[in-house]
Order: C-alpha cells, then sequence, then structure tokens
C-alpha cells in the first residue's frame, strides 16, 4: 500500500498484548494520536499518514492483527472528493451559474394599466443594451423618466430580482392607448426646432417645408426591423410676415401680437397707408407632449 504524506490515519489492532504497541511506537519516535481501548484485546489510534509505513514495519513480525487502516481528516476528505469529483465538479459548476447569473437579466416582464407599452418599453430597454443575459441595468433614473415621458403614462417603476426585470407602468384612467399618427408641420416655412422623443424625422433643422408635410414618422427601426411606434415630438416653423396695418404704430403693434404672436419678430416703419410690418413669425405643433 503506497501512503501519501499528508493527513492521519486510523488504526485498529487485535492483539493479546495491546498496550506494548503503543510504547513501541512512542520508543520509535511515531505520534500516537486518538488513542482508545475498544475491547479487552482491540485498540484504536491514529498516526500521521507520514509515519503509516513505519507503524506496519515495526508491527511487522509481532502477534498483532491490524483489523481495519481508515483514512482519517485531510487524508480522509480527500479520498471521498476523488470518489465523488463527478458530483463535486456539479456543485461547483452550479455555484458558478449562480454567482454569475445572480446579476444577469434573465426575464424582462411589463406590468401594469400601461402594459400595452411593452414592445417601446422593450425597445427602449434594448436601444440601452439590457436584454436576455445582460449585466443589471445601471441607468434606472434615466430609463424611468424616458418611460414618463411615454402619452399618459403617471407612473414607472423597475424592480430587479432573481433575474427578473419587472417594469410597471401605470396609465391614468382616462387613457387610452394613443394611434401611432405622423407629425405634420403646421405651416409653410423653415424648421428652426425639431424634437423627436419617439418616431423618425423626415427634415431637419433649416429645412423648407410645407404646410402639412410629414416631419416625423410613426415607426422606428430596431436592428433591420420596422416597428410602429407612438411619435413623441416637436416641431417649430418660422415663415415671413409681410403685412400693412391703418391706424399709429401702437395700434399696429398690438394687432400685429395678436394675429402672429408674441415671439414674433417683427419690424415695424410708417407707409403712405398706415404701418408696414416685416420679419418672421412662429407656428409650432406636437405630438403627445404636454
Amino acid at each position: 500500500m503506497k501512503f501519501r504524506k499528508w493527513g492521519r490515519v486510523r488504526i485498529t489492532l487485535t492483539s493479546l498484548s495491546t498496550e506494548r504497541a503503543a510504547d513501541k511506537l512512542a520508543r520509535a519516535g511515531i505520534s500516537v494520536y486518538s488513542l482508545k481501548r475498544e475491547g479487552k484485546n482491540r485498540l484504536a489510534f491514529e498516526v500521521a499518514r507520514k509515519d503509516c509505513e513505519k507503524v506496519f514495519a515495526i508491527l511487522r513480525g509481532s502477534c498483532y492483527n491490524i483489523e481495519e487502516v481508515r483514512e482519517r481528516g485531510l487524508a480522509f476528505a480527500y479520498k471521498k472528493c476523488l470518489a465523488h469529483v463527478g458530483l463535486l465538479a456539479g456543485t461547483l459548476l452550479f455555484a458558478l451559474c449562480v454567482c454569475c447569473f445572480q446579476s444577469r437579466v434573465l426575464r424582462i416582464e411589463v406590468v401594469g394599466s400601461g402594459a400595452y407599452y411593452e414592445r417601446e418599453v422593450l425597445a427602449l430597454l434594448s436601444e440601452e443594451g439590457i436584454k436576455p443575459l445582460s449585466a443589471f441595468p445601471r441607468s434606472l433614473p434615466s430609463l424611468t423618466a424616458e418611460i414618463l415621458s411615454f402619452p399618459g403614462v403617471g407612473f414607472c417603476e423597475m424592480r430587479f430580482s432573481g433575474g427578473v426585470l419587472t417594469v410597471e407602468v401605470e396609465v391614468g384612467e382616462d387613457r387610452s392607448r394613443p394611434t401611432p399618427v405622423p407629425l405634420l408641420s403646421p405651416g409653410s416655412g423653415r424648421v428652426e426646432e425639431l424634437t423627436v422623443l419617439r418616431g423618425t424625422p423626415c427634415v431637419k433643422v433649416g429645412d423648407e417645408v410645407e404646410k402639412g408635410q410629414t416631419v416625423a414618422e410613426p415607426f422606428a427601426y430596431y436592428g433591420e426591423e420596422k416597428r410602429p411606434v407612438v411619435v413623441i415630438a416637436l416641431v417649430r416653423v418660422s415663415y415671413p410676415v409681410s403685412a400693412e396695418y391703418p391706424g399709429t404704430e401702437e395700434e399696429a403693434r398690438a394687432q400685429a401680437l395678436l394675429d402672429f404672436g408674441e415671439d414674433s419678430l417683427l419690424q415695424f416703419t410708417a407707409a403712405e397707408g398706415g404701418i408696414s410690418v416685416t420679419g418672421k413669425a412662429f407656428v409650432s405643433a406636437s405630438l403627445n407632449l404636454e
């Protein structure tokens, strides 16, 4: 039998003079542990694994009957590990999987009265790189703010537990799901401002547009897939002003503000028939922005 150099071994021997066995081992400088008499002629003890060969050499030739040799301590654990290496490997793999996946998103659920926004919510999360097997999102406040910008949404909360990311979306009782429709230009002129939170812009700032022209379409591309979405957008268009008002300049200013709005940029000059007004005014339109 080949013995390793670490751990302990439990030895049980039977003899008419078992008490002399411990003395022999002690005189040979071998440490004996857990010495216990288990019967009149039966003795059990432990020795260091490295001393096993010496023990057998000393007791060989004497009238001792060694009945049992068992691994103890680290040697016993090592032997058991070798016997169940498959089970240990599976346990270790399971533990590693738990540690790895407990911070991973395994499933995404959209719940609440606004669950009909599931497609938009999943698309938003996908844009941020949040999908099955992705890491737990760290930008929850900004994502929640974007979902709150959806039409009719008054509450949004995200919870992450057990690998499941739950997005709760609640809308007002008097709200129904908006119909995907395009945003149209409210007038003819130059695009001064265009904000598209959801949808696809068709023009850009500085472009000339006609009244009724589509400036944002109700779809978006997610990868190569084209999906309908509810447009959330605003457009502001400027157009030239050229008019003439009778009366004084003060009267012309008051009427021009009523006709073109307080944000218009106008110049007033005296004319033969009254006051000439030139400059530019603005018209705005939006969808699902409150």
